[in-house]
């Protein structure tokens, strides 16, 4: 099997994360070519309703996402004709993974509230967060890299995101611009060794894997919550995310996080999704806070990617 073919170190990890049910999901998100089209609505510029009202007109079919408040799911449509709708045009949706629009789904922002998107580009979360505020008070999205900064730039104007400040420090040293407790809340879609992209349809993505890459990203992970979880106010919330299915870099963070800061708490996630599922407890020798229970994982599918959630509350 093509399958076996994977590196013997990285089938281990994910027999021993997965359960046999779980893990044939997974092989058949391994296997998936392409996945279905799915887009989120800008309700700055349009409604759920509005462009329903649109795709019925053209006659295409697609399919409300239940567990998302403005995401749709497009069902035999290829990309070129999406690329020729009025409404990708005018921007009046925006193109974006089903486990990308989570995070932001997850937050209890409103619109008085000043939010920090720690690792901002290419911008699909940060212009979120803005349709989710309505454009008003404040989005402080942070981009180091120059390249992605201009991603971020380009899709922040697209969106017609009118409230967001773009900044570019190393998140290590956000501390040095902000007072603590600056933010109501603050969205940590954290740098990681990206496990999502592994496909067996792309050999080319396998030499990648590595365990060291799994270790170093873990490391700058909890470098960078030292830093920006001062940031923070109280009562305020933390969202954690990442893209890649290393307990190191998710439950140990977690872990990492409820050891470190006493005043945090997990809060309970409840997503009414197929493939979604506890985050596991223990891995290798290492055994996990209990409350790790409380966050998401998300199985790679046929119709959506690796993802890891938690939500904190400062108390």
């Amino acid at each position: 099997m093509q399958f076996e073919k994977l590196d013997p170190r990285f089938l281990e990890r994910i027999n021993q994360i997965y359960s046999k049910p779980d893990l044939e999901i997974v092989k058949s998100g391994f296997e998936t070519k392409k996945r279905n089209t799915t887009f989120r609505v800008n309700t700055i510029k349009s409604s759920n309703e509005n462009e329903e009202k649109y795709l019925n007109s053209l006659w295409i079919s697609f399919e409300k996402i239940g567990f998302l408040s403005n995401a749709y799911k497009i069902n035999a449509l290829n990309w070129y004709r999406v690329a020729n709708l009025r409404w990708f045009i005018s921007w009046e949706f925006y193109l974006q993974w089903i486990t990308s629009q989570i995070p932001v789904e997850l937050m209890d922002i409103n619109e008085w509230m000043t939010v920090l998107d720690v690792s901002a580009a290419p911008g699909w979360k940060t212009s979120q967060i803005c349709s989710k505020l309505n454009n008003t008070w404040k989005v402080v999205a942070n981009e180091l890299n120059t390249i992605r900064r201009e991603k971020l730039k380009a899709t922040i104007k697209k969106q017609w995101c009118t409230n967001v400040e773009i900044i570019w420090i190393d998140a290590r040293e956000l501390w040095k611009k902000y007072k603590n407790e600056t933010f109501d809340s603050i969205l940590f879609d954290a740098p990681c060794s990206a496990e999502w992209r592994i496909n067996l349809n792309e050999e080319k993505i396998w030499p990648s894997w590595d365990e060291e890459n799994i270790k170093k990203n873990a490391k700058l992970q909890k470098e960078i919550l030292d830093f920006i979880i001062p940031l923070l106010k109280k009562w305020g919330e933390l969202i954690y995310s990442t893209c890649t299915l290393a307990p190191e870099e998710n439950e140990e963070i977690v872990d990492y996080i409820l050891s470190n800061f006493k005043d945090f708490e997990v809060q309970k996630i409840s997503l009414d999704y197929m493939f979604s599922r506890p985050w596991i407890t223990k891995f290798n020798w290492k055994k996990y806070n209990s409350e790790i229970t409380n966050c998401l994982r998300i199985l790679p599918n046929i119709e959506s990617e690796w993802f890891f959630v938690a939500k904190f509350k400062k108390i």
